[in-house]
């Protein structure tokens, strides 16, 4: 049984798994990025019906444009017990036709469970574009 207090270290180790899961993306490494989610998971994007589950959710991102990198602007932990939820800003960096890139920035919530051997797997996120997109 692990203990159910929330401290710095799930924090951190909460921060560390969502940093991982935008690591994983634009090397196309869909296994990795399950792995940080719980098999019954949803995801909201926007616009869209939801996504449920490990199959749906492998689907539904091998589907997304190409991205170059993420860059993680802010990030706000809060939790408790066996609960947690992190709010962030971050920076999508595509790929334009021209050449250059395109910066799209949004802003996502998740919510975490701790699992049995004490990891924090995502259970659920919704994301949006805060319309601050730009070409650079």
């Amino acid at each position: 049984m692990t203990d159910s207090r929330f401290t710095q270290d799930d924090v951190d180790r909460i921060v560390k798994t969502f940093r991982e899961t935008l690591l994983d993306i634009p090397e196309e490494r869909f296994d990795d990025w399950l792995a940080h989610w719980t098999e019954d998971a949803r995801l909201m994007p926007p616009g869209m019906a939801d996504v449920v589950g490990h199959a749906a959710l492998k689907q539904w991102m091998s589907a997304w444009p190409a991205v170059k990198r993420f860059d993680v602007l802010d990030t706000d932990v809060e939790g408790e017990g066996d609960l947690a939820v992190l709010v962030c800003h971050f920076t999508r960096v595509l790929a334009a036709a021209d050449g250059g890139e395109v910066e799209q920035y949004g802003r996502q919530v998740l919510k975490l469970r701790r699992q049995p051997d004490g990891r924090w797997l995502i259970a659920a996120a919704i994301f949006n574009a805060d319309h601050r997109s730009r070409a650079t």
